[in-house]
């Protein structure tokens, strides 16, 4: 062998067989000692002799050796190693069939890779195709692919294709390995196989796996991957189709790649990449790469780069196409001088052609003035050039003149153009004429371009809206209008809107001077033209306009006047052409007054006369006065008075020359419908000669006085009738009759005085001879007769007729006959209409035979009785007629009867009645549309749902009829809402751009609809939304719009409007701050930033170098102020801040900024004038509430009361000035709520009764005021200083007073007014000590007599709010009208809340069957769902949870709920927690997440946890903090914000922590920035939950530890009672500067070490004060718990009138210290409060120390237990002595007090007071807790590390 190896002799498999053969005994010791020798190579002779040991050896192992890894270890890794690189396809195929075990054939695999590299390629190749692959396909072993021998795919690839993998495609691996992780391998697939998994894993539409892919291709060398990636992506010439972000990032990474090397790159390198290798992703390819690609490259390699970014150019975005040109255009500026070179120019044959080889397509984007710097042809090139290039061309000198030039631009390029393209020359066109004032064009190339623009545009023009037809007509064409004819309104389509064709008629009328006789004639035809083609019920192009004359010029112009009167009443029904005579013709005033009814009286004549030459009188009546004679009804006798008249004054007929002829003619024809003759006592003796002649001479008498009918008055019609009748009635009845007509014989014998009524008809009828005369009467002569007024006596005998009457349908189909006639016809005839069961017979009972009737139908004609019955095509005609078409007003029923039908109708039977998806006639799915029709806004939810089932909906949802249908605001919203949440339900794919406008302001319109579409098609919806919905400020649809927004420019702010909300920080961010400065004026107007928003937006401008430094740039941020930083307030001069402050907007926009901020803008407007007059005129009146109240001391001589009234305060500043009220003359009655808040004994000390019972009363609740908010205090001190005496008028005091009324200040006889009145107040406000809630309804059921626990819908109506404190067994047995009441209260205890659900749960309220309970049962109960249980909310679907949370919770976080009620309802709504599962199930949360309301319901916590990526966290912190609530969550943001900050939170996160903060640790709070107010201030928020004290301390002492702070008056407000935290060391540092220009501070958690101190200094603070107790008082009120003895006891000399709940608030030892005559001192007027809260701890002490003789001196019925008397406190003599000494020993108490010893001073007269420790109750239990929790982590620890195996 080592000879054969070295001499490379090849022998055959046969000779080595024979000799392994013959060797066989000593043959395994040669092989393993050749293989110690041989080396590892690869040759045929080698590939023989392992093809030959694989017969001899390897086909004879047995199972057991195949099984056994040492022995095949032995034969592979040594004994076959040197032959194992020439392995044949027979050996490999043969070996793959082998029962390798999976551990064997890994060894196997080993050898084979150690030999890899003496393999060639083809050799690799084959060892995977002919061994690896069969044997990993195997399917008769037991672990096929030996999938499961290793730990993963990665450890699965190196084990079973070791370094052989390569050869194995993507589908190769998946089809071995089914469980095969792409994500898991990725690292060591090579880039071929990368290129497969991103053409079929989806990554296509994953730019975060495209940058894993080329994290893989950057591994080794990155120029080969990417080649080799992009070489596979494009193989077998198919493009991969990427989404453009995708694509984007594909290209960018690529180009950092490849970007190097352009350098090195020859000509076949260019064309390799652009026009094969990035074919697929060139269209991302930006102009700045473009640059640098062209930066120094040749005019040959520049045309390769040219041609192929031309191929990408249909996919490139519009704006990049404009900055690649900029770039190309760049490249030959700088290389003209060799670019138009010969050397450049080989083989471009023309200026075409170089214009193509250097420009491509992009040429479109250059001018015409760019492309000339080249030195180009434009004729050469002019099919090249773009339609603004082609316009810029033809305004070169000359050119326009040149006809030919013309035609030629024309014909070849513009014809064949587009309308944008049109457009764009003709505006390049039109601007460049005006600049050179061309007013004038040659006519012949007038012509030319006239009739080549109409050509081209034609077929076009469907596309222009209103203002595009005026662009074209008044812009573009009016140098070309004079050249129109009649074919160039043929082109114009007829179907454009009236708005669109007015302004065409406008152009027209422009050029009126310009046009011929015909060219008018030839306007007035298309205007007639197109307003009878778009007539409907009459009217033509009248929707805008009302005004005829408007009508008139809009529609016609001064065409109009080619008209007759007969088209204007045509086109326009109402058209009143009296109001518009001087505009018409002679004619056409003829024709108005030929038309019956439309001169009303003698002034319509008067105008239509005046205007009439009287030359042309003849003409006129030679017109008007047949009409007259054919419709006399018609014409008033006013009107034909008006005529006589006329003719009388100026028609001159008296005169010489008029003709006897011709007066003849004005006798018999013009004025014989006028005159007036013939007595009625000439009759009969005229009758008396004719009944005895002969028949033709008696009908000529009567023929000869119906000529003069018209002259003859009623009396005389009478007697001629009469004589008539006679004639006919006489000896010979119808003697006269010969045949014919019946009717007509009677008509020609009556004529025209008068005629038979119906029962007069038939007795003229010989009984025999009935049946043949009534057979001779024609439809017209029935028509005739049935006309005559009051023919019909009795309606019945009508269908009698017509029951007969063998010529109904023809009668009813060519006969007018009237309304009374129609009315009485149509009930005779209906049934016959109904029936009609084919389309044509319905429509021609519909439509002929009943037009003219159906406005007569009668309620009960469309009643469900007449109508049940009828044919499904009649009924859907009816529903069409009476929705569209039928009136009214004059009608007994209306549009709901009609819907009543229609519902009768539908419910019949099950399904869709009347729709058959088999019959044709009843298979269209606008069933809606055909049978409900505009009738739809009556349906209700129950209706549809009734009409239609669920299943059977989906095939009506889509039908583009039934949503046009829906599309109506007149609708109820739920059925609205659930027409689209069904259409999304059975087609969640559903396009929202199909959806008709108003459906897209539903909140049902799920946002992953709006998710799922382009960003072209994003905008379009915003344009919709912006045209129909006034934009959209819902965050979810804005977030969804959002998203899908790829690059964010100033038009796209502009286009997002209100929905720019929807943005991301990170979208925010990526805006450059240049764009968002300049649309600010967009930005500004958004009133739904969120605060992190606007932050980030405020920031990135700033940091652009946008100055806030002024009044202006301050207004300018519109909204946006929210996110400015309170320094930027603080470095803004004063009166910078104070000249905008008279801005309502800038006013409006500041008060939903910061509060801090707020306050900063208020003491920097303050610092102008700091006094109360100058502050009160400076501050904005609805931030009147940021004042100091030490500033707002005015005197009743300065004070400006209406300015007061006018502004917004708080009750502590409104107390300040309340007492100026006394002696003002502004009448009281209309004060504001806000003023009358400032009520209190101490600021109406000095009012006579009668103002302070005006005040009381001022203070009643009243209709259209918001309510005068009261405190308990405030309420008693009222109640005391009437002094019983009290009207039995109730509602004259406030509601919330009532409660303290005694049963002897109500009279028994009006207890039910004093419950009535009292049901209207706040309950809540009473202390639970005084027992309120019993007493009332004790005294409730006494009054009312009611005997149980069972209240009736009167007991309920009578005590109104007392409902909210009623025990659960009155709430379950009562009237379900408590639900109502109860939706007032503010509060329920669990029991209530039971109670509540179990009346619910019965099925015995408004709210039905908790079976039928939806989202509007959820929304009809208003805020009671905020308490329900999960007895409640698990009858409710989680959808229709969601759905209701979606408005529910903004509005409970618009009234800023409490948070502990929020995380309950959380807790209750969201049910059981979901199971884990192996990663987020239940959606990933992102943007358009967050931004749903109900966000985060559907998510447990672990759920949450896994689906909450920290990006988005970043992106939408302030969205996820504002709608998390839940305690849990919020730890789990708080983990994930650390991760994603791991150095630590910038203050701008901080800001927009919320509730969440409140979760947070010590730890947590460590890492936070809080260097600002801001900060502070956002973190101190009262509404976002209390503080632990640990780390509220914490929290502001990291803000005072920051350089320059300090705990000034912004930070007082901000921290307000978690001052109490702080150490008394701290506190010391305030200033009384910051106190006095703080507002009052909430103290009461405070230690009394803490109160003193605060108390000292505010003393200091408000010492200016001292000279009015009362100012000084209120302001240091807040603070008084730590003021000591002899402090109180000067105030008890000051008439204050301490309220009780200060009294308490005193130190203990205070209290003790102070006598009868000091409280008595103290309270004043609120003394007998002490009696109302004698039960108080506090008061019940201080008592039972006191003397009872003492006490009995109060006279407010107080009792002690002392009992004695020898150590007693100071008497009332002493009292003033003892004030010093029980002073020290005060101060000696309390320090006692807070070391835990007892009084040594008081003991024996008082308990032990304990002393405040912490600031919170309950604070030593919690600061266990983290104590034990670390412990029991411990234990846990180290039992785990016990448990370990050693």
């Amino acid at each position: 062998m080592n000879c054969s190896l070295e001499r490379q002799s090849t022998y055959p498999v046969e000779v080595w067989k024979l000799f392994f053969q013959k060797a066989s005994t000593a043959l395994d010791q040669a092989l393993a000692s050749f293989a110690t020798t041989a080396p590892s190579s690869s040759n045929s002779s080698l590939s023989h002799a392992l093809e030959a040991l694989g017969e001899v050896r390897i086909a004879n192992f047995s199972q057991a050796q195949l099984q056994s890894d040492d022995f095949v270890s032995s034969w592979f890794k040594t004994n076959l190693r040197p032959f194992l690189a020439s392995p044949s396809t027979n050996f490999l195929l043969c070996l793959s069939s082998k029962d390798f075990s999976c551990q064997t054939y890994h060894t196997v695999i080993q050898a084979f890779g150690s030999q890899r590299a003496s393999m060639d390629r083809e050799g690799q190749r084959a060892v995977f195709t002919h061994f690896i692959k069969p044997f990993l396909s195997r399917n008769d072993s037991s672990d096929p692919g030996c999938v499961s021998f290793t730990g993963g795919s990665k450890e699965w690839l190196q084990a079973n294709l070791g370094n052989f993998s390569g050869f194995a495609t993507l589908q190769d691996l998946q089809a071995l390995n089914p469980n095969f992780s792409i994500a898991e391998t990725l690292s060591v697939l090579t880039p071929t196989q990368v290129a497969q998994l991103t053409l079929s894993s989806g990554a296509s539409n994953d730019t975060a796996q495209i940058d894993l892919v080329f994290e893989r291709l950057e591994e080794g060398n990155a120029l080969e991957n990417v080649d080799e990636f992009l070489t596979e992506l494009t193989a077998n010439g198919k493009v991969p189709d990427f989404q453009p972000v995708v694509r984007d990032r594909i290209m960018n990474r690529t180009f950092v790649i490849i970007s190097p090397y352009f350098t090195n790159f020859k000509e076949g390198d260019w064309f390799n990449w652009f026009h094969l290798k990035l074919v697929a992703v060139l269209p991302s390819f930006t102009p700045t790469m473009l640059n640098s690609a062209t930066s120094d490259i040749t005019c040959t390699n520049y045309h390769v780069v040219v041609r192929g970014m031309a191929r990408a150019f249909p996919a490139i975005p519009v704006h990049r196409r404009q900055g690649i040109t900029y770039v190309l255009l760049g490249y030959l500026r700088k290389s003209a001088s060799v670019i138009t070179g010969p050397d450049c120019r080989q083989g471009i044959e023309s200026d075409a052609k170089w214009l193509e080889a250097n420009f491509g397509p992009f040429s479109e984007y250059t001018t015409y003035s760019d492309l000339k710097a080249f030195n180009l042809s434009a004729v050469a090139v002019l099919d090249s050039l773009s339609s603004r290039q082609q316009a810029e061309f033809l305004l070169e000198p000359n050119n326009l003149s040149n006809e030919t030039l013309v035609r030629l631009v024309f014909t070849e390029h513009i014809v064949s153009s587009s309308v944008e393209d049109l457009g764009s020359f003709f505006d390049k066109f039109v601007s460049g004429a005006a600049e050179q004032n061309l007013t004038t064009i040659d006519p012949r190339v007038r012509d030319t371009i006239l009739n080549l623009t109409l050509m081209a545009l034609g077929p076009k023009l469907y596309m222009l809206d209103a203002e595009g037809f005026k662009l074209w007509f008044q812009d573009y064409l009016p140098l070309f209008l004079p050249s129109i004819n009649s074919h160039t309104f043929e082109i114009i389509p007829r179907n454009i809107t009236c708005d669109s064709y007015q302004e065409i008629v406008k152009g027209c009328d422009n050029v009126f001077p310009h046009l011929s006789k015909r060219q008018t004639e030839q306007v007035f035809t298309f205007t007639r033209d197109y307003l009878r083609g778009h007539s409907s019920s009459g009217f033509s192009c009248v929707e805008s306009v009302n005004d005829d004359r408007r009508w008139l010029e809009d529609n016609f112009g001064r065409f109009h006047v080619q008209a007759s009167f007969i088209d204007f009443v045509t086109l326009k029904n109402n058209f009143n052409g009296v109001e518009v005579a001087d505009l018409l013709t002679p004619i056409q005033l003829a024709q108005l007054a030929a038309t019956p009814s439309l001169l009303k009286g003698m002034e319509d004549v008067t105008k239509i006369m005046t205007v009439i030459n009287p030359v042309d009188y003849g003409s006129f009546f030679d017109i008007v006065s047949p009409a007259i004679e054919i419709h006399p009804a018609n014409y008033t006798e006013e009107v034909k008075s008006g005529f006589l008249q006329a003719v009388f004054d100026r028609g001159d007929l008296s005169s010489p020359a008029i003709s006897d002829t011709e007066f003849l003619q004005w006798l018999r024809a013009r004025l014989r419908p006028l005159l007036i003759n013939l007595s009625p006592n000439l009759v009969t003796p005229l009758f008396d000669i004719g009944n005895n002649r002969s028949c033709n001479s008696s009908q000529e008498m009567i023929a000869l006085l119906d000529t003069l009918h018209l002259t003859l008055s009623n009396n005389t019609k009478g007697e001629i009738y009469k004589s008539i009748l006679l004639l006919l009635q006489g000896l010979k009845p119808l003697k006269c009759y010969s045949g014919g007509s019946f009717y007509s014989y009677l008509r020609n014998t009556f004529l025209s005085f008068g005629f038979p009524d119906l029962s007069m008809f038939t007795s003229l009828l010989p009984q025999t001879r009935e049946p043949e005369l009534l057979s001779t009467i024609t439809t017209s002569e029935l028509h005739h007769f049935l006309s005559q007024p009051n023919v019909i006596g009795n309606d019945s005998d009508i269908c009698v007729i017509f029951n007969n009457y063998n010529n109904t349908p023809a009668f009813l189909e060519t006969e007018d006959v009237p309304d009374n006639v129609k009315m009485v016809i149509l009930p005779c005839v209906w049934p016959l209409a109904l029936s009609s069961n084919s389309r044509s017979e319905v429509d021609s009972w519909f439509h002929l035979r009943l037009r003219n009737y159906l406005r007569f139908l009668s309620k009960s004609l469309i009643s469900s009785t007449e109508v049940q019955n009828a044919s499904c095509l009649a009924f859907q005609k009816l529903v069409s007629l009476m929705g569209n078409n039928f009136i009214y007003t004059s009608s007994d029923f209306g549009q709901g009867d009609v819907y009543t039908t229609i519902r009768t109708y539908l419910r019949v039977g099950s399904g869709a009645r009347c729709y058959n998806a088999s019959d044709a006639e009843l298979n269209s799915t606008a069933w809606f549309a055909n049978y409900i029709g505009s009738f739809v806004t009556f349906i209700t939810l129950d209706d549809l749902t009734t009409f239609v089932s669920t299943s059977q909906i989906q095939v009506f949802l889509e039908d583009q009829a039934n949503l046009e249908l829906f599309n109506n605001t007149a609708i109820p919203e739920n059925v609205t809402n659930y027409y689209i949440s069904q259409l999304f339900t059975f087609n969640p794919t559903f396009n929202p751009l199909k959806l008709p406008g108003f459906f897209l302001c539903s909140s049902e319109v799920p946002s992953l609809a709006y998710s799922s579409v382009n960003e072209a098609d994003t905008i379009r919806i915003l344009n919709e939304m912006r045209k129909f919905c006034n934009g959209t400020e819902d965050p979810e649809v804005s977030a969804a719009l959002a998203s899908n927004i790829q690059t964010v420019t100033a038009q796209t702010f502009e286009t997002l409007g209100s929905a720019s909300a929807g943005l991301t920080n990170s979208q925010i961010s990526s805006v450059s701050p240049s764009v968002l400065i300049s649309s600010l004026p967009t930005l500004s107007s958004v009133s739904t930033w969120s605060q992190g928003q606007a932050i980030t937006i405020v920031q990135t401008i700033i940091s652009s170098g946008f100055k806030i430094n002024s009044g202006s740039s301050l207004e300018s941020l519109g909204t946006l102020v929210a996110g400015i930083p309170s320094e930027s307030i603080e470095s803004t001069q004063a009166s910078e801040l104070l000249s905008i402050s008279q801005s309502a907007t800038f006013v409006s926009n500041m008060l939903v900024a910061p509060t801090v901020v707020q306050e900063t803008y208020i003491q920097k407007i303050i610092s102008v004038d700091r006094s109360p007059a100058g502050v009160l005129v400076n501050v904005p009146d609805a931030m009147a509430t940021h004042i100091p109240p030490s500033l707002l001391v005015f005197s009743e001589e300065t004070v400006d009361i209406r300015a007061i009234n006018r502004k917004k305060w708080t009750r502590d500043q409104a107390a300040m000035f309340f007492g100026v009220l006394g002696n003002t003359n502004f009448d009281i009655e209309q004060l504001s709520p806000s003023v009358l808040q400032g009520f209190t004994c101490t600021s109406v000390q000095r009012m006579t009764t009668t103002r302070i019972k005006g005040l009381v009363y001022a203070s009643r609740p009243r209709r259209g005021r918001a309510k005068v908010e009261l405190k308990q205090s405030q309420l008693t001190c009222m109640y005391n200083l009437l002094n019983g005496d009290f009207s039995q008028s109730f509602t004259d005091y406030p509601a919330d007073m009532l409660l303290y009324f005694n049963n002897k200040d109500v009279e028994r006889a009006n207890c039910r007014s004093y419950f009535s009145a009292v049901g209207a107040a706040d309950f809540s406000l009473v202390s639970s000590i005084l027992n309120k809630d019993s007493v009332l309804l004790s005294e409730a059921r006494d009054c009312l007599g009611i005997s149980n626990m069972s209240l009736s819908r009167d007991h309920i109506e009578v005590l109104g709010n007392m409902a909210c404190t009623l025990d659960s067994s009155y709430i379950q047995n009562s009237d379900p009208l408590i639900l109502e009441k109860l939706k007032a209260c503010k509060g329920f205890s669990d029991s209530q809340v039971a109670a509540m659900e179990t009346l619910l749960l019965s099925g015995k309220t408004r709210y039905g069957d908790a079976s039928t309970w939806n989202k509007q049962t959820l929304e009809n109960l208003g805020i009671l769902p905020l308490y329900f249980t999960r007895n409640i909310w698990g009858q409710f679907k989680t959808s229709t949870k969601r759905r209701f949370l979606k408005t529910f919770m903004p509005k409970l976080r618009k009234k800023k709920t409490e948070k502990r009620k929020l995380k309950m309802l959380f807790k209750q709504i969201s049910g059981l927690k979901i199971k884990r599962g192996a990663g987020c199930t239940v959606g990933n949360i992102t943007q358009v997440t967050v931004n749903d309301a109900s966000f985060p319901f559907g998510y447990d916590q672990t759920q949450f946890d896994l689906c909450l990526d920290v990006p988005v966290l970043k992106d939408n912190l302030n969205s996820i903090c504002e709608k998390v609530d839940d305690d849990d969550f919020q730890e789990v943001i708080l983990k994930k914000l650390n991760q994603a900050f791991p150095s630590g939170v910038s203050d701008t996160e901080v800001q927009v922590l919320g509730s969440v903060s409140r979760v947070a640790s010590l730890d947590n709070i460590s890492k936070w920035n809080i260097t600002t107010i801001d900060t502070l201030a956002a973190l101190m928020k009262a509404e976002d939950g209390s503080w632990e004290t640990a780390k509220s301390k914490a929290i502001i002492n990291k803000y005072l530890n920051t350089s320059g702070k300090s705990l000034g008056s912004n930070e007082l407000n901000s921290i307000n009672s978690n001052l109490c935290s702080l150490d008394t060391s701290t506190i010391k540092t305030i200033t009384p500067d910051s106190i006095r220009n703080a507002n009052p501070l909430n103290v009461v958690s405070c230690s009394l070490e803490q109160k003193r101190v605060l108390y000292e200094i505010s003393n200091t603070s408000f010492s200016s004060q001292r000279a009015s107790p009362s100012s000084f008082y209120n302001l240091v009120k807040p603070y008084i718990g730590g003021a000591p003895l002899s402090d109180v006891v000067a105030l008890s000399s000051q008439n204050i009138n301490m309220d009780v709940d200060a009294f308490r608030s005193l130190d203990p030892n205070v209290i003790a210290g102070l006598s009868v005559t000091n409280v008595q001192g103290l309270m004043g007027n609120q003394l007998q409060d002490l009696k109302l809260f004698e039960n108080n701890t506090v008061i019940q002490t201080w008592v039972n120390m006191q003397l009872q003789s003492d006490l009995d001196r109060l006279g407010v019925g107080l009792t002690t237990n002392r009992t004695n008397p020898t150590t007693a406190p100071p008497s009332s003599s002493n009292s003033t002595k003892a004030v010093a000494s029980t002073a020290s020993s005060t101060n000696v108490t309390a320090t006692q007090g807070n070391t835990g010893s007892s009084s040594t001073t008081l003991t024996t007269t008082a308990p032990t007071l304990q002393p405040q420790v912490n600031g919170t109750s309950g604070g030593a239990e919690l600061s266990k807790h983290p104590i034990s929790i670390i412990l029991a982590a411990l234990l846990t620890t180290v039992l785990q590390i016990l448990q370990q195996p050693v």
